[in-house]
């Protein structure tokens, strides 16, 4: 095999892969959002609450970092913060609907990319996708 024509190959399949992703952000219109902020929202969404402390402790940041990141999350209606009953100094975070629908994104995305490989290939050339994914992945 030509290793760059399978080079080519490959690099065609990642760009079908970013454009759905970049489809997906587009749809849920999440243009501006790093891999940090994805990174705390997954977070959030794992433990279902959490609070700033708990973040700052989980990422090995400062507290006035996660602050700021909190803020903006609960400016686009990411987040709700709600003060802790037994101790007012303390908010606890949980995610709105949106920020839980974000949290998701790789789920929407692979599903996106996979719409378009089931719209292309037979069910034989899926198998063989399939099998060969699987050989690649013990590696």
């Amino acid at each position: 095999m030509d290793k760059e024509r399978f080079r080519e190959s490959f690099n065609a399949f990642l760009k079908m892969y970013f454009n759905s992703c970049r489809e997906v952000y587009e749809e849920l219109d999440l243009k501006n959002v790093s891999d940090r902020q994805f990174r705390y929202l997954r977070e959030i969404e794992k433990r279902s609450s959490v609070t700033m402390s708990e973040l700052a402790e989980i990422f090995g940041l400062s507290k006035p970092t996660v602050t700021e990141t909190v803020r903006t999350f609960e400016e686009t209606g990411l987040i709700v913060k709600k003060r802790c009953k037994e101790d007012a100094r303390v908010y606890n975070i949980t995610l709105t609907d949106r920020g839980k629908l974000l949290a998701k994104t790789n789920v929407y995305e692979s599903n996106k990319a996979m719409e378009k490989i089931f719209s292309r290939l037979n069910a034989e050339e899926l198998q063989t996708l399939v099998r060969l994914f699987d050989k690649i992945g013990q590696v």
